[in-house]
This record gives C-alpha cells, sequence and structure tokens, in this order.
C-alpha cells in the first residue's frame, strides 16, 4: 500500500505513529491465511526537502561557491543521516558533486570558469531515503 494512501482517509496515519497490522499475500496460485498481527513498525518517510539554499558570501570568491540551507520541516519521522549536492555546469547536465555531507554547508574545491553559472541542489536522507530535490539556487561566478 502507497504511503500516501496510509496517511489519508480512511488511515490517517501520521508520520512516527506506531502501526500494528496483519499481511494478505495474493500471487498466481490464490489467497493466502491472514497473518497473526504485528507490531513494531513506525511511519516514516523521507524528509521534506532543504530549503533556503544560500550562497555564502563569507565563502564564495571568483575560484570557489559556498552554500549553506536549512531542513525543511519535517525530516520523515527519522534522523536525517547526510545530505547530497548535485549541481550543473552551466552544461544542462545534473551531476552528483558531494554525497554524505554531514554539515548544512558546503564549498566547492573544483576549479570554476568566470563568468560561468553554476546551480546547486541539495537533497536531504534518512534511514527512508533522499527527499526531493530543494529549488535550485545558481551562482554566476564573475
Amino acid at each position: 500500500m502507497a504511503l500516501a494512501t496510509l496517511q489519508a482517509e480512511p488511515f490517517n496515519i501520521n508520520v512516527g505513529y506506531s502501526i500494528y497490522i496483519k499481511v494478505i499475500a495474493k500471487n498466481e496460485y490464490g489467497t493466502s491465511q491472514i497473518s497473526d498481527p504485528g507490531n513494531g513498525a513506525i511511519m516514516v518517510s523521507v524528509p521534506d526537502k532543504p530549503f533556503l539554499v544560500m550562497n555564502d558570501a563569507t565563502i564564495t570568491s571568483d575560484s570557489k561557491i559556498g552554500i549553506f540551507w536549512f531542513d525543511g520541516a519535517t525530516n520523515g519521522g527519522s534522523p536525517i543521516v547526510d545530505y547530497k549536492i548535485m549541481w550543473d555546469q552551466s552544461i544542462g547536465y545534473w551531476v552528483s558533486l558531494v554525497e554524505g555531507l554531514t554539515d548544512r554547508v558546503y564549498q566547492t574545491s573544483s576549479t570554476l570558469l568566470k563568468g560561468r553559472t553554476y546551480s546547486f541542489r541539495v537533497y536531504a536522507r534518512n534511514s527512508v531515503g533522499y527527499s526531493v530535490a530543494s529549488s535550485d539556487l545558481d551562482i554566476l561566478v564573475a
């Protein structure tokens, strides 16, 4: 069952709630018996996307870019483990810049080209997986 279905009527299960469940399996041979009720599952989802991804003017220069961001409103019921940053180097193609970042600040270590606009997207990850991408941040290296 889709997470959105469990969070909607008639279930209304919120992130962090404990879930009691019985399971029935179906395949080409038929339907199984109902399992004994299980417990211990906690409703979790991916975190909300990071927001306010911003240029860190104390770091950004003609050779490097610094960015920082804030966590979304919820962590999906599981602590945020780390962040991933994707970037587009003015070529219309997004690639991974860094993964496993544990701070909410990053400084590029690549040689940047003056006059080129670099775009960044940040993703937060918890035990379920990655959030959707933050809004894009575009920075012109001048």
